[in-house]
This record gives structure tokens, C-alpha cells and sequence, in this order.
């Protein structure tokens, strides 16, 4: 599945859409540039899954946690690109639970990752336009 969105508002709420689709024990990867989109995309996963409050990329912390219609894991491998250090950090329980897992810069772990996750690929085209591919 392709989209174009043309703003933030319009990806978040793609987001929102592709949140009717999510099952407990998914895990999503999610790529693309610094500014691409992928936290505004997530923001309207968490709104579909009736998560109101906040929801910031989780760049210095690792790991968020969110609890909405499913426990969502929200990972961002920016920062901490050393797989043994992930793996130190225990991110095999939360892959292999039965949570949501959202992972940002997910290439940074792919030798971990199951091989049936969703892979969604944000590419920057102009200031506001964003190509958004999901690939099952």
C-alpha cells in the first residue's frame, strides 16, 4: 500500500487508518529520514488505538510505553545503533511479547526483527510531501 501524504495532518491521520489493521503482537518498523514523519505517523497510530495523551519519539529515552487499546512499545534506534547494547537491554522480551512494537530506525536491528513485521517506508519529496509505503 502506497500514499502520498501532503502535510503533517494528512500523515498522521494515514496513521490513523492503518491503526484499524493492528493485531496484539504486531511489530512495525518504520524508516525514513530525520523529519520524514515517522513520530506525526505514529501519533495518529496511538489516536486510532484511543491513546489521547502525549506521544513524543522516544530518541533519548529508547523506549516508550503506552497503554491504549493494545500496550504499545515504542522504540527509536537513533541514538543507540549497537545491537549488543539493544540486546542488553532486553528488547527480545518486548519482541517476542504479546504488545504492539513500533520501532523507529528499525535497520539499525534488522538482524533481530521477526521476519513477519510491517515495514513502513516515509520518503521525503518536498517541504510537506511525504511518499508512505507499508509493506506486510
Amino acid at each position: 500500500m502506497e500514499k502520498i501524504s501532503n502535510s503533517p495532518e494528512n500523515t498522521e491521520e494515514f496513521g490513523f487508518i492503518f491503526s484499524k489493521d493492528i493485531k496484539n503482537g504486531d511489530v512495525i518498523a518504520i524508516n525514513g529520514e530525520l523529519g520524514a514523519g515517522k513520530t506525526t505517523f505514529i501519533k495518529g497510530v496511538l489516536k486510532g488505538l484511543h491513546y489521547n495523551e502525549n506521544v513524543t519519539s522516544p530518541t533519548y529515552t529508547l523506549v516508550n510505553e503506552y497503554d491504549a487499546k493494545f500496550k504499545i512499545i515504542h522504540i527509536d534506534c537513533y541514538r543507540e545503533q549497537k545491537l549488543n547494547r539493544w540486546l542488553d537491554i532486553g528488547i527480545m522480551d518486548y519482541l517476542m511479547g504479546n504488545n504492539v512494537v513500533i520501532i523507529e530506525w528499525s535497520e539499525y536491528i534488522e538482524k533481530i526483527l521477526p521476519k513477519n513485521m510491517i515495514q513502513i517506508n516515509i520518503d521525503y519529496i518536498s517541504k510537506f510531501e511525504r511518499k508512505i509505503k507499508i509493506s506486510l
